[in-house]
């Protein structure tokens, strides 16, 4: 496996989960009548996932942190 294969699986799996945490944490507070707080909601949980997704990524990439084995074909 290459450096490659380890930020690409961090990089996703963080990314997307921690988005999709903060924006429906934000639904908490959230007043919908009012479609510019929904915007930076929607910014704010897109560039806090990829900038924390690309900081777990570089370092897992690095340091071969996961425990990722690949299936045997058969």
């Amino acid at each position: 496996m290459n450096k490659f294969f380890y930020f690409k699986v961090t990089f996703l799996s963080i990314t997307a989960g921690l988005f999709a945490g903060l924006f429906v944490y934000g639904f908490f507070s959230i007043d919908f009548s009012n479609s510019e707080y929904l915007t930076k909601l929607l910014l704010k949980s897109f560039v806090v996932a990829v900038v924390a997704g690309l900081i777990l990524g570089i370092l897992d990439m690095f340091f071969k942190i996961g425990n990722f084995q690949k299936k045997k074909s058969s």
